[in-house]
């Protein structure tokens, strides 16, 4: 039995030549052509759009539309990355604020560093948070920025620490899941 599922409908950019892609299933897309989105339906059924294909002015409000989603989302976080408390409206805006910086230097993407760890908000640094609240957040930060993926995923496997990732992951109180489950059946 083949568990694996088709999705509905798969979306793809495409914003350079194919060559460059990698792909050769791509259209062979030209940067000077403007950008093409590629919707391939479960159906298969297939949508491709270019943007030189559409007025100016419906190409200014896609771009302004893919601004707003892009700033938009990057408030959609539930944490303070420094100190895992509730996200306050300072810290939205913070997030924000970095996308925009990093969107007026050119960077459409978060790059991904050297490899080393960067302990900016992720499980292992909460766990800490609450294993240490005698450390601060900066401390504990420096203490990550100096491991390796490596020294980190070995920090997460401590039984202490892995207790406290399973306790941060596990889910809110105001989610009744034997509820949820019951639903099945």
């Amino acid at each position: 039995m083949n568990d694996k599922r088709t999705p509905a409908i798969e979306a793809t950019v495409y914003s350079t030549y194919r060559n460059v892609l990698g792909n050769s299933d791509a259209p062979n897309w030209d940067a000077a052509d403007g950008g093409a989105l590629e919707l391939k339906f479960g159906n298969g059924e297939t949508i491709l759009i270019s943007t030189n294909n559409l007025a100016p002015s419906i190409q200014t409000q896609a771009m302004v539309h893919g601004l707003k989603q892009k700033l938009v989302d990057a408030a959609a976080i539930s944490r303070n990355p420094d100190t895992g408390r509730s996200a306050t409206i300072d810290d939205k805006y913070n997030a924000v604020r970095e996308v925009y910086d990093r969107l007026l230097a050119g960077n459409w993407n978060k790059g991904r560093g050297d490899g080393q760890a960067t302990g900016n908000g992720g499980l292992l640094f909460r766990a800490l948070c609450q294993m240490y609240p005698n450390k601060t957040p900066e401390a504990l930060r420096a203490f990550l920025d100096g491991k390796t993926k490596s020294e980190c995923a070995a920090l997460r496997a401590t039984p202490k620490i892995a207790a406290i990732i399973d306790t941060l992951r596990a889910p809110s109180g105001d989610v009744d899941t034997d509820d949820l489950l019951a639903e099945l059946g």
